[in-house]
């Protein structure tokens, strides 16, 4: 992954946040459809619903997760920066880089809203690559667990038409 820092044009984070956005919306539908094709028709709705729950929850998790990791790594990064300054300049600092930034500027040391801006883009950094494991081995039990289902249903038949038309 390209680093990107505070002097990186806005085009290219578009571009690979566009990147990011096709690559998830390619993956999603044919994991669905691959989940929901080996259900029964009548157990289709169900299993759309679960799989609909399960993605949203991973979702959140996964947002809680990488948060988590960056909230982390952010105070990890402030912290020395913080030496010499008073206690609750420093506890507002450790929130967040924007309240470092604003205490920054309350009690004139601009040397710390940049400290905070670098300790931000760091925990960035570093709980982008987290998540971007995580995300790699996630594929990687797709890759190993769906072909597995695939090859246990063998070919799809071909629906019997005049069959369909009797049963409605």
């Amino acid at each position: 992954m390209p680093n990107t820092g505070r002097q990186t044009p806005l085009v290219r984070i578009e571009i690979l946040l566009l990147i990011q956005g096709l690559s998830i919306g390619m993956v999603i539908g044919p994991v669905t459809a691959a989940l929901i094709s080996n259900l029964p028709l009548e157990q289709a709705g169900a299993g759309s619903a679960v799989t609909n729950t399960v993605r949203q929850t991973g979702s959140v998790i996964g947002i809680a997760v990488g948060g988590t990791i960056m909230s982390i790594m952010y105070r990890r990064a402030i912290e020395p920066s913080l030496e010499g300054v008073p206690g609750p300049v420093q506890d507002q600092a450790r929130v967040s880089a924007e309240q470092a930034r604003h205490v920054a500027t309350a009690v004139h040391r601009p040397t710390l809203a940049q400290a905070a801006d670098n300790a931000f883009i760091h925990a960035m950094h570093v709980g982008a690559g987290w998540i971007a494991a995580i995300a790699l081995l996630g594929a990687a039990v797709l890759l190993i667990a769906l072909p597995a289902v695939g090859k246990k249903k063998g070919p799809i038949p071909e629906p019997d038409c005049e069959e369909a038309r009797s049963s409605v």
